[in-house]
């Protein structure tokens, strides 16, 4: 079954960690998964070059959530990601929810999204977990997702949801199996219970949070997972790409 494997470099890179990175990548991969790679703004025009060999699909990291009659110092269009070969774009991303934005104010980066395919991230803290509050606190993050406001002008073919439990990510500790499987299914029930457009079919959920070489394929493996989302193993050309090339 074909997945999504999906890199976020977060803020690294540089001019010759892509060239290094794509040098590998191109010699090696061998995979019918979909491959996307999210690198920081300012290297996405030269991955971009990179991606016209068709081997990944390429994404921004954030999108800005004003309106189209407003200007916004440092900020980026849909039009300007799309002009840079951008498909996809990450919204609600737990690093950025914790320092800038908070869960509505990324929902409104929906409507600026337009032609992007977003992949909504959500998560609990280890606080949170600990504390028995998982499916409360994921069906509150997604209310906005499902809200059909967030969705004045273009209906959306299919939901990405990323479920990242915050705790996890970069810890190196992941949830069971079992539970991963369980949010997932709980993830796509409520979305298609409670958003105005899709249903099930039309939903895909990745796991994100220190998935790598060695977890990869039981973490894709498992029960209602689409697809992983990846962080600090996706920055080793030669980690990222053994993943890439699981068969799933």
């Amino acid at each position: 079954m074909k997945k999504i494997i999906a890199a976020n470099w977060k803020n690294n890179g540089s001019k010759k960690f892509v060239k290094d990175y794509f040098e590998y990548f191109f010699k090696n991969v061998d995979s019918n998964n979909e491959i996307i790679i999210f690198p920081p703004d300012l290297y996405i025009s030269q991955v971009n070059d990179y991606r016209r060999k068709k081997n990944f699909m390429l994404g921004s990291q954030n999108i800005n959530y004003v309106s189209d009659d407003e200007t916004f110092t440092s900020g980026h269009s849909s039009d300007m990601f799309i002009d840079n070969g951008c498909s996809y774009t990450l919204v609600g991303h737990s690093e950025v929810r914790g320092h800038d934005i908070t869960y509505s104010e990324a929902a409104k980066s929906l409507w600026a999204s337009n032609d992007l395919q977003v992949i909504f991230c959500v998560g609990e803290s280890a606080d949170t977990k600990k504390d028995g509050n998982t499916q409360n606190v994921i069906s509150k993050q997604l209310e906005d997702l499902c809200d059909k406001r967030s969705y004045p002008k273009v209906i959306p073919k299919k939901v990405i949801v990323a479920y990242e439990p915050v705790w996890a990510i970069g810890t190196g500790n992941i949830p069971k199996i079992d539970d991963i499987s369980f949010i997932h299914k709980f993830i796509k029930t409520y979305v298609s219970e409670n958003h105005p457009f899709l249903k099930e079919k039309d939903i895909m959920v990745l796991y994100g949070g220190s998935v790598n070489s060695i977890n990869a394929s039981e973490i894709l493996n498992a029960q209602y997972v689409d697809g992983v989302l990846i962080g600090g193993a996706s920055l080793d050309s030669k980690e990222f790409t053994k993943i890439c090339n699981l068969k799933i």
